[in-house]
């Protein structure tokens, strides 16, 4: 099936709104991926800083009980 493509022709005026609508929304999009890797960061710091806390307090409670839990 052959491709279509229309050509539109835009004022230059509402062309110019248009590439700034469009860069402001790129914009906001690489924001909000910063913010993103920033939240998976903590995110991963946390589970990293609890799977040692769960570490140790599996260890106390072993030497207090005699048992794994």
């Amino acid at each position: 099936m052959p491709s279509k493509s229309a050509t539109l022709e835009i004022p230059t005026r509402e062309s110019a709104k248009y590439e700034a609508a469009i860069d402001e929304y790129i914009a906001k999009i690489d924001r909000s991926l910063e913010r993103n890797k920033r939240t998976q960061a903590r995110i991963d710091k946390l589970e990293a800083e609890t799977r040692v806390i769960s570490t140790r307090v599996r260890s106390r409670l072993k030497r207090i009980c005699g048992k794994s839990f």
